[in-house]
This record gives structure tokens, sequence and C-alpha cells, in this order.
């Protein structure tokens, strides 16, 4: 297969995409080996900035930061770890090593961790892909993620009623 580079503005889009690449195998790598650090255990949480006091939306608030931030490396055709920034709902999912936000917990949330670089080798951006978000937008992506609503328990599963099953 043969890729055309057009542009300047390609050859960086495609050398983002390679440095977030070469982070989330570090990322994978170091899940796999069992040495991801535990959200609240070896992450000093108190270097975070506190959540910001408003009221927080999404689409006015923490889209066009995340747009600018992340959007190059996990846009809606997959992005890397299969971790997409392009919806709210899409965030929530989280990627491929689970969820990126834990709703109603911000200090726990490993996005948290990363955009704040509280996680050594696992900065968000990565280094050479983009400016480092400013304390004033992490205490943004706190709050919203502080007032996302917890999930639901999910039903429990039935126990299947053997007549049920015969008819």
């Amino acid at each position: 297969m043969i890729i055309k580079i057009k542009s300047n503005s390609d050859r960086r889009n495609t050398s983002r995409r390679w440095v977030g690449s070469l982070a989330l195998a570090a990322i994978a790598l170091s899940w796999s080996a069992g040495t991801m650090p535990a959200a609240e255990k070896e992450v000093d949480v108190a270097k975070l900035p506190p959540a910001a006091d408003k009221k927080v939306d999404f689409a006015k608030d923490i889209h066009p930061v995340l747009k600018k931030a992340c959007l190059d490396c996990h846009d809606a055709s997959g992005g890397a770890g299969n971790f997409k920034v392009d919806t709210q709902e899409n965030i929530i999912k989280g990627g491929e090593h689970g969820p990126a936000v834990f709703p109603g917990k911000s200090a726990k949330s490993p996005l948290v961790h990363y955009v704040a670089h509280l996680v050594k080798d696992l900065e968000m951006p990565p280094k050479g892909s983009g400016d480092p978000l400013t304390k004033e937008q992490i205490a943004l992506l706190r709050a919203w993620i502080d007032q996302l609503p917890k999930p639901e328990k999910a039903p429990e599963p039935k126990t299947p009623d053997p007549k049920e099953e015969k008819k």
C-alpha cells in the first residue's frame, strides 16, 4: 500500500499518529506486564488542580478542548487504543483498555491522570504531539466528569424458568 502525503499538515498529523501509537503501545505493554499504576494508589492526585466550580457543558466547554488536544489521534474512526474523543458517549465508553473516566470520580479517572501528566511515559497528548492541557482545562474536565450521572446498576440476570423453556 502506498500512502501519499500531500502537505506539511498531513505530515504533522501522521507524525502525531505515530507518536500516539507509540504511547499507546507503551500503555498496552505496561498493562499486559501488570505494571500499570493503580489509579488511587500510585498517582499523586494531590497534584491535580481542583475541579472547576461551575456547571460544565460538554459541547461548549469540553469538546473544543479535546478536539484541539486529542482528536488527531483519538478520532471517530477508532483512534489510538480504540479510544474515541469525538462524542461524550465514546469518552464514557472508553477504549480497548477499559473506561477512561469514572462518572462522579474525576480524581480516579485515568483520562485526568494522563492529561495532567501524572503518569510518567503516558502523558497526553504525548510530547511532541501538541500542547498539554492547562490547569484550567483540566479543572473543567474534572468538573465535567464529577457532574456525569453515575451509571445505574445493571439489572440482575434472571434464572431461567424451566416451564418457560419447554414452551
